[in-house]
């Protein structure tokens, strides 16, 4: 936490090169930045200066401090800021003199940079999960599996949808349980689909390049269905190996149903 006092003083805008001048105002406030350095729980002094629209100069000092204790003993000891303004009472413009106190959080700017960079990204990282995930389990499901899977999702987040909008004030737990739920989900089907794949290229073609294809024959087709091919999506299957490596006698013609 971080302890600001905050001094705000109008100088009049004719008398701001007096204010300017060696042992004036502006002077003595950059002097005091020395003393300031040697107090405990001291951080930093920032003095601006703005025209007002009443046409006089606006002076800011602000100091920082670690802690509400350091800030005190500043206050109740002399010299300090206001009391250095008070000592210039011919340039400055009468009962413009504030003196304020606030306390500050250094992590307030982070947050609120940080915050909306990273959803976005995270929510750019679900999507590239959810096609590549969706897909590769996808390819993976046979027969009416997929059809079956996209109706329970779609009607999952219909239901989901439903929830939030009827609960505007949701907690954020539940919402961050949703979407890790999801994502873990997604996860597992993407490492089970990827595994499937990866096992059936390893099972598949070394069993079926060991051999010849059965009933290849020199200069004609197979007998009846021996050389039976059943095509599937992005797969075919030979003699119940899905998409083998088939073997046959070099510069001889063979046939496959």
């Amino acid at each position: 936490m971080e302890y600001i006092q905050t001094v705000l003083v109008q100088v009049e805008a004719s008398l701001l090169e007096r204010a300017s001048e060696p042992g004036g105002l502006l002077a003595e406030l950059d002097e005091h930045r020395s003393f300031l350095r040697q107090q405990p729980g001291f951080r930093d002094i920032r003095i601006t200066r703005s025209i007002n629209p009443e046409g006089n100069v606006l002076l800011v000092i602000e100091t920082r401090w670690d802690d509400d204790e350091s800030l005190v003993r500043y206050e109740t000891n002399e010299p300090n800021v206001a009391s250095i303004v008070n000592n210039h009472r011919d340039v400055i413009v009468p009962g413009t003199l504030q003196v304020l106190d606030t306390r500050a959080d250094p992590h307030a700017a982070y947050r609120r940079t940080a915050l909306p960079l990273l959803i976005p990204v995270g929510i750019l990282a679900f999507i590239l999960l959810f096609i590549y995930g969706l897909s590769r389990v996808y390819l993976e499901i046979q027969g009416n599996g997929a059809v079956a899977l996209a109706a329970g999702i779609a009607i999952g987040v219909l239901l989901v949808a439903a929830y939030f909008a009827n609960n505007p004030r949701a907690p954020g737990w539940q919402i961050g349980g949703v979407i890790g739920l999801a994502a873990l989900t997604l996860t597992g089907g993407t490492i089970w689909a990827v595994s499937e794949k990866d096992h059936g290229e390893a099972t598949g073609a070394p069993s079926a390049a060991a051999s010849p294809a059965p009933g290849a024959q020199p200069g004609g087709a197979a007998p009846g269905a021996a050389n039976a091919i059943t095509m599937g999506d992005f797969f075919f299957e030979y003699q119940g190996t899905r998409s083998p490596t088939i073997s046959v006698p070099a510069g001889q013609a063979t046939t496959f149903d």
